[in-house]
């Protein structure tokens, strides 16, 4: 009797056992169903990865939109065009107006943030070297004789629309340098930019001291006048960086330095003022505005902001325009006060009507006040000629004053 009740106890338990296995069993379901489980002959289930998942924000922009404005983090160093850094909703739109052409330079993302400035090492930008004469690129010897001898004129003014007048300019006759700078951004940094710049400059040829390394793919004339530039970019950059009321100030700069004895013009250039040069009666821009409109960008509300800018970065890409200067050239350094009110050929008619350096600047000047002066007009003009013919105009200078 005892063994009876074992052997169905032991039944009892396999049956129990049984039936638990088979509730707890998941049921097999034919290919294409739904459920936790899956056959050996089903499809493996696609895998989405999160990398490869557009951004949903970015998703339905078009595929042109996308690329003028990339992540930072997908920006590439090997890219020459440049990138722009999405906008913070936070931040106001000024901040992002400025960026850089060379893919040597961090993104304006990386030195936006008051914590960065100053963490990395910034190699320096280079220079551009353009030829505008086909005989410039070839170099000489320096003669003990002037090949040529300049005269200039230089004049400021604050125009009809502004408050401030955030231009500034230098005339340094003995060392043949002309330098016109138009600031902006900031409380007041238009004004204090602009002011450094050409203070830098001019400094840094008055002591003959120019820091950084020498650039190899231009004459040392050239690699000095782009040195001095750019000392002046990191002034005011380090000076913008320690007040934050000047935060995101730059200027433009376009420099002139005239080698008497070599006959040879060598022109520094950053944002859209401007350098023309008068030559037989024909008016030519010699340089090129650094902004998004010459990038192929479109818009009035962005087309005319500029791509580049001195101190809005650790350093500068700068154009450096090499020519070669003749007698009875002139050459007219502007802001785009003068340039953006007065046409081309109002501005080339004035320069071939007006022979006396000084009479041209004023007349240039009414002329963009009376076109409305919506900003601020900076020009200088430096006049071209022989040591004969500087020699005969003193001659008749002086033949016309005596007494009769």
């Amino acid at each position: 009797m005892q063994l009876w009740t074992a052997i169905a106890l032991a039944l009892g338990v396999v049956l129990v056992g049984a039936a638990g296995f088979q509730l707890a069993r998941p049921k097999a379901l034919p290919a294409g169903g739904k459920g936790g489980g899956k056959r050996d002959d089903a499809p493996e289930p696609r895998r989405e990865s999160r990398t490869s998942k557009p951004a949903p924000e970015r998703a339905s922009k078009p595929a042109s939109e996308r690329t003028s404005k990339p992540a930072p983090e997908r920006t590439s160093s090997d890219k020459l065009l440049p990138k722009i850094a999405e906008p913070n909703e936070d931040e106001d739109d000024s901040e992002l107006t400025v960026i850089t052409l060379s893919p040597k330079m961090p993104s304006l993302a990386k030195i936006s943030g008051d914590d960065d400035r100053d963490d990395e090492e910034h190699p320096d930008a280079p220079a551009k070297a353009i030829v505008v004469d086909d005989d410039a690129a070839a170099d000489e010897p320096t003669r003990a004789s002037p090949f040529i001898l300049v005269s200039a004129a230089g004049q400021t003014d604050k125009g009809q629309k502004r408050k401030n007048n955030e231009d500034s300019y230098v005339v340094v006759d003995e060392h043949g340098l002309f330098v016109v700078a138009d600031g902006m951004g900031g409380y007041a940094g238009g004004e204090i930019a602009s002011a450094l710049t050409v203070e830098v400059i001019e400094k840094a040829f008055k002591t003959q001291t120019f820091e950084g390394p020498a650039y190899d793919n231009v004459p040392r004339r050239g690699s000095e006048l782009a040195r001095s530039i750019q000392m002046a970019n990191k002034a005011v950059f380090e000076k913008a960086g320690a007040d934050p009321m000047l935060k995101g100030m730059g200027t433009t700069v376009v420099a002139a330095r005239f080698s008497l004895n070599k006959q040879r013009l060598y022109l520094g250039h950053v944002g859209d003022s401007r350098c023309y040069r008068l030559r037989e009666g024909k008016l030519e821009q010699i340089t090129t505005d650094h902004t998004m409109a010459a990038l192929g960008f479109t818009g009035p509300a962005f087309a005319h902001r500029l791509n580049r800018a001195v101190g809005t970065q650790p350093s500068v890409e700068i154009d450096l325009i090499i020519g070669r200067p003749r007698p009875d050239d002139a050459y007219l350094l502007c802001s785009d006060g003068l340039s953006k009110m007065v046409p081309d050929e109002e501005l080339r008619q004035i320069l071939v009507e007006t022979k006396h350096p000084q009479q041209a600047i004023d007349k240039l000047i009414a002329r963009a006040n009376e076109k409305g002066g919506h900003d601020n007009i900076t020009a200088i003009l430096v006049c071209v000629k022989s040591p004969a013919e500087y020699i005969r105009s003193l001659r008749e200078a002086s033949t016309s004053t005596e007494p009769s």
